[in-house]
């Protein structure tokens, strides 16, 4: 019980200073990739080939390419640049990069789903192509991919245990060092877990809410 107390009094402490980075990072990623998802999403739908074609570029790049490949590439490619980020400013704009790439698959998707006929009646009405976005598409899709972005956002936190390999002190790089000073992976992993598992919990809740908010708004 002693050996218990010794391990949680050290290891917590330190899970807990990671969970408060791990959370600050999670939450810019997924502010920013839904800002990002957005315009990629909209540039998706663009009646100009060019504008869309960079748009498929982007998803490509980033979709088809393993996240710890764009972390590396991130970090020690943007001091080559002469553009100097810290390691904790490069993980929250690759993860934001890498997540609004899903983000906006998600949305062109729930976009796509909306009968066209609803485009036309507005046209017809002489509503401008972003009024019309933002003022009957867009509350629409938000209904129907709450569920998949949620997915997405979860991801989002759990993708975020990877900047560790770039010197950022998340929680997954706390754990190691916890492991390293307690010599008790069992224990330390099993409260590292708990954490991911209540933050994720969060997310759901919080998607949820949305959620409920928007089907209120159809009844």
């Amino acid at each position: 019980m002693n050996d218990f107390i010794h391990v949680a009094s050290i290891s917590l402490p330190m899970l807990l200073q990671g969970l408060r980075l791990t959370i600050e990072i999670s939450v810019l990623s997924i502010v920013f990739a839904f800002i990002g998802g957005l315009a990629v999403g909209y540039m998706c739908i663009s009646p100009n080939k060019l504008v869309e074609g960079t748009a498929r570029v982007f998803i490509k790049i980033f979709r088809c390419t393993p996240f710890m490949v764009q972390v590396y590439l991130a970090y020690y490619g943007l001091p080559s640049l002469g553009i100097n980020v810290s390691a904790f400013g490069t993980g929250v704009l690759i993860l934001s990069l890498y997540t609004s790439a899903y983000a906006a698959v998600i949305l062109e998707s729930g976009v796509k789903a909306i009968p066209k006929g609803q485009y036309e009646a507005a046209a017809a009405l002489g509503m401008p192509r972003l009024k019309i976005l933002y003022r009957i598409i867009l509350p629409q899709t938000i209904r129907m991919i709450v569920p998949s972005l949620t997915g997405q956002f979860v991801q989002t936190v759990k993708d975020s245990s990877i900047l560790s390999i770039i010197t950022v002190a998340e929680m997954t790089m706390m754990t190691k060092e916890a492991i390293g000073i307690t010599f008790s992976p069992l224990f330390v992993y099993i409260c590292a877990g708990v954490l991911y598992w209540a933050l994720n919990l969060v997310i759901e809740f919080i998607s949820g809410r949305i959620e409920k908010k928007y089907n209120r708004v159809r009844i």
